[in-house]
């Protein structure tokens, strides 16, 4: 997510930084961003908080390699909210992907994206697709039939880490602008999620600032420190998307048998191809 050294001046942190764009900066690069701000005046005891509460998180997944979960995503589209998916994810840095719908009419859908391979394309399997005789189709992002149901999708928004670098980046850029209200609302303990949440409001935004969201809700796991559960709303504070993952193991290896029995078998080919 954006190149920037690690010991930048003050000076340079806010004219230089943040003209650079969010997919840059390294886990370690943000980390140093944050730690600019614990030093800076108008910083508010919240405010503070949060920016330990994203270092440590940014530090544990500096430390990942590769992570697997069950991702619940409900996301609007055409103005409501569509149902919920529940989908088999499996991620590899620097950034590959795999998910498998496991609900909604998309049952049974297998994707693969690997960053710049495949000419930006998804690798896809339906069943029954063209009656069995194409098993593997590449399609577009901007493909209507990847967009259906989800309007704003993007592949490169996928998995914990990019929503971690973007809304880190944000904060910053928030703090710079004054625009940045902080809020903690103590820990959720359950069956699958536990851990610290927090409300993060970026004050006097519109929809065309470049902001994610104008208030987003996270919880942060006590166990891994990442962020697992978040709900963003829009400028009429209006909920347009929740995003959780569940069952979340971490550093498995190329050796993962369960995730090898998952895949469609000419989709694992790809997923671990050397080849453009």
């Amino acid at each position: 997510m954006k190149k920037f050294l690690f010991t930048f001046s003050f000076v340079w942190m806010f004219f230089g930084y943040f003209a650079l764009p969010a997919f840059g900066l390294t886990e370690r690069e943000l980390i140093a961003g944050l730690s600019q701000l614990q030093n800076l005046p108008a910083q508010t005891p919240e405010g503070l908080r949060l920016t330990g509460t994203l270092q440590k998180a940014l530090s544990a997944y500096q430390s990942i390699t590769d992570y697997k979960t069950s991702f619940y995503k409900t996301e609007k589209s055409n103005g409501s909210l569509g149902p919920p998916e529940r989908i088999y994810l499996k991620f590899e840095k620097s950034f590959k992907i795999y998910m498998r719908w496991l609900n909604t009419e998309k049952r049974g859908v297998e994707v693969v994206y690997e960053r710049g391979k495949n000419k930006g394309k998804l690798a896809l399997h339906k069943p029954g697709l063209l009656f069995g005789l194409t098993p593997v189709i590449f399609l577009d992002q901007n493909s209507p039939w990847i967009k259906a149901g989800s309007a704003s999708y993007n592949i490169e928004d996928a998995g914990i880490g990019s929503f971690l670098f973007d809304f880190t980046d944000e904060v910053i850029r928030a703090f710079r602008e004054r625009k940045l209200k902080v809020a903690y609302h103590g820990k959720i303990v359950g069956e699958e999620i536990n851990g610290e949440t927090v409300e993060v409001t970026f004050l006097n935004t519109k929809a065309e600032s470049g902001y994610l969201a104008y208030r987003v809700w996270i919880l942060f796991d006590e166990k891994t420190s990442l962020p697992i559960h978040m709900e963003l709303f829009d400028w009429q504070n209006q909920l347009m998307g929740i995003y959780t993952y569940k069952d979340l193991k971490i550093n498995i290896g190329p050796d993962d048998l369960e995730f090898k029995n998952q895949i469609n078998h000419f989709l694992l080919r790809i997923f671990y191809s050397k080849n453009d």
